[in-house]
């Protein structure tokens, strides 16, 4: 499971910085560079609730299989578009969208089988080893491997994330057969019901679904225009593009080493606080600097509070979701706060154009910070549910 999150992941940070850079050399407005992540979000809007449902009526791992395998057709077919140089806008609109249902599916089931792959005293380290695995090949290899292949030949990046996408299929075909859920024997729409339904009264599910919806709007309202904020505030190039998504991934891969400590210092919830004080002060700073050096210094930052965000609170989710609930809540969950991403994007993309590359990043500086001030009261139910756990020395899921 490790060794294909970082196969993949290695071949989708080539896609996500070698997409903007071939998108920039077919257009320069803003609100059409934002379209690419709004397509690529939009299934998680869209579709999310299906591959979550279904994700808990079939075996997780040939779901992975197969999103992976459509995946490595899709992004075949743009590399080989790019050769032929028959490509435009709209056709990268089109392949996001597509390799956003094959995220939903893969996804939602790695997500899912996860807590049947370990014990579930180790869940919180496999969290945070996956999760710190996948921004490292993401953030950190990816993207200076995708520069440096699409300087080499446009279509290069591409061509090797269809690869990887066949490796990462591969070895997922490895696991063992751990479906984790006995077979359906309700609809697939009353499945889709039940799994919005137990996130949405589960206050805890419902406190970091919010918080992160609400963040994540106005961060990729910021973040989708990263080539443009490159080369307009910063008035840099592809060497500070790509140190941004390393920087990034760096402090990803140093939260994985001190989550533990820092947990057990402050708790969960205070690690929490924590991370939203970083989103809101690294954010501000982003807003207000026209230094490379300084913005990526800030991204590392950034990626700290993403790490410790990310291993916490996947960690409480799957604790308090029983196991035959886990698909369709993690459905439900990116269905809000994923879903929300084209919109903020689509948002960044009218703000920048009319106001400056600058103005999404100064509103989202300022909506987390609004957020953080108020850290401990937005944060109360998830409290409460983590005392519930320790209370009853089980988990409701074990329960």
């Amino acid at each position: 499971m490790w060794s294909s999150v970082i196969v993949s992941s290695t071949g989708d940070g080539m896609f996500a910085t070698a997409l903007p850079l071939l998108a920039a050399t077919l257009t320069r407005d803003p609100l059409l560079i934002a379209g690419i992540a709004v397509a690529a979000r939009l299934p998680w809007l869209l579709l999310s609730m299906v591959t979550g449902a279904v994700a808990d009526r079939t075996d997780r791992r040939r779901m992975m299989v197969a999103a992976d395998a459509g995946r490595f057709v899709i992004v075949g077919l743009l590399g080989v578009a790019v050769v032929a140089d028959v490509i435009d806008i709209w056709a990268l609109y089109v392949c996001a969208f597509l390799l956003g249902v094959g995220e939903t599916l893969h996804v939602n089931s790695a997500q899912a089988i996860l807590p049947a792959l370990v014990e579930p005293d180790d869940l919180m380290q496999a969290n945070a080893r996956l999760a710190s695995a996948q921004i490292a090949s993401l953030q950190f290899v990816g993207p200076p491997l995708g520069v440096a292949l699409y300087n080499a030949a446009a279509s290069l990046p591409f061509l090797v994330d269809a690869v990887s996408f066949a490796g990462s299929a591969a070895l997922v075909r490895a696991l063992p057969d751990e479906h984790g859920v006995e077979p359906p024997t309700t609809r697939l729409r009353d499945d889709m019901a039940e799994g919005m339904r137990f996130m949405w009264r589960t206050p805890a599910l419902r406190c970091i679904t919010l918080v992160v919806a609400y963040v994540n709007f106005f961060y990729y309202a910021a973040v989708s225009l990263l080539v443009l904020y490159t080369t307009d505030q910063l008035h840099s190039g592809d060497v500070t593009y790509t140190a941004l998504f390393v920087g990034g991934a760096a402090g990803t891969v140093v939260s994985r080493f001190i989550v533990s400590g820092v947990a057990q210092r402050l708790g969960s919830v205070g690690t929490l606080i924590v991370s939203m004080w970083i989103w809101a002060l690294t954010l501000v700073v982003l807003a207000i600097t026209t230094q490379p050096v300084v913005a990526v210094a800030t991204f590392v930052v950034l990626g700290v509070g993403n790490g410790l965000w990310i291993t916490l609170a996947n960690t409480v989710r799957q604790q308090i979701t029983p196991d035959r609930l886990l698909g369709r809540m993690n459905a439900a969950f990116r269905t809000v706060s994923w879903g929300i991403v084209p919109l903020g994007a689509a948002f960044g993309g009218v703000v920048a154009r009319h106001w400056g590359i600058h103005a999404p990043f100064v509103l989202a500086g300022g909506a987390t910070l609004a957020l953080a001030i108020g850290a401990h009261r937005v944060l109360r139910p998830l409290s409460t549910a983590l005392d519930e756990i320790v209370d009853h020395g089980t988990t409701p899921a074990e329960r």
